[in-house]
């Protein structure tokens, strides 16, 4: 396996650095990693199995960290630094992002491309998909994909909820979507009032992963996905179980045309400890 540190710029020229491994045969075919809410290309440990897991099968993998990396993040935009980071991004803006990796990946000699998203990063090549429809991108792997708005219902307080939306849609209201609001989701516990506002709430566009509303609700964006998807989560996942398993998996199968699911046993959203059992089900389900 070959390992390069690499500089991906988005169409908006913001430098996103990453890994680009590579098998030591050449190969067309290659996965591009989006992580999740305020993560970052080197966070999540199940990378290095995968890594392995798909170097082995002859597919490359390139990891990067996009706007969304870290709470607040300073990243280059040209010349100059920019604050975004994922206690201030927009969801839409992941259309520069993925864009600019896929325009790398092609620049490499790459012509089959399979999107992997984990949490966040579900929803942002799931969104990327219906808005792009790029023939390149042949299948999608979602690693713990959430329905975003009732995972902020559910471990948020009623208190903070409510206070959450209304002080939200005040400060944009007011011209000030960059005050910071507490939001203990989070892990420096803030988040902004535009990107809560714009993203959080219900009926937004980050909204098409709804398990709240029961296995027979339609998705349009999950009912316009023609590729195949695989689908893994753990059975002890506390960001996608918003709702019972079963419903989780029936909603996704109901929606996803050809959607294999794969749950893992006594696995977290992060798969802590259950490295070697997603690199298992990657190499016999990709």
């Amino acid at each position: 396996m070959k390992q390069e540190l690499v500089r991906i710029n988005s169409i908006d020229e913001i430098e996103m650095p990453g890994i680009l491994y590579e098998p030591e045969d050449k190969t067309k075919t290659i996965v591009i990693e989006v992580h999740g809410l305020c993560g970052s290309f080197y966070e999540n440990r199940f990378i290095d199995i995968l890594a392995k897991t798909y170097t082995n099968k002859k597919i490359s993998l390139l990891t990067f960290n996009n706007r969304g990396t870290n709470f607040v993040a300073e990243l280059l935009q040209g010349n100059e630094f920019k604050v975004i980071g994922g206690c201030h991004e927009r969801f839409k803006d992941c259309l520069l992002d993925i864009e600019g990796a896929i325009n790398f990946a092609k620049r490499k000699g790459y012509d089959e491309i399979i999107l992997q998203g984990h949490s966040y990063g579900c929803n942002k090549i799931i969104y990327y998909y219906n808005k792009k429809q790029d023939k390149s991108i042949k299948k999608l792997v979602l690693l713990g994909p959430c329905d975003i708005q009732e995972e902020c219902k559910k471990y948020l307080s009623e208190e903070e909820y409510d206070n959450l939306k209304t002080e939200s849609t005040r400060l944009v209201k007011e011209g000030k979507p960059n005050q910071m609001l507490d939001f203990s989701l989070n892990g420096n516990g803030k988040i902004s009032a535009g990107t809560y506002y714009y993203d959080f709430l219900p009926n937004n566009e980050t909204d098409f992963i709804r398990y709240r509303e029961g296995v027979n609700s339609k998705s349009k964006e999950l009912n316009n996905i023609s590729i195949p998807v695989l689908a893994v989560f753990g059975d002890m996942d506390e960001c996608v179980l918003t709702q019972d398993i079963d419903i989780v998996k029936e909603y996704l199968k109901n929606n996803i045309k050809d959607c294999n699911i794969q749950i893992i046993k006594s696995a977290d959203h992060s798969f802590t400890d259950k490295y070697e059992e997603i690199g298992e089900v990657i190499k016999n389900n990709i």
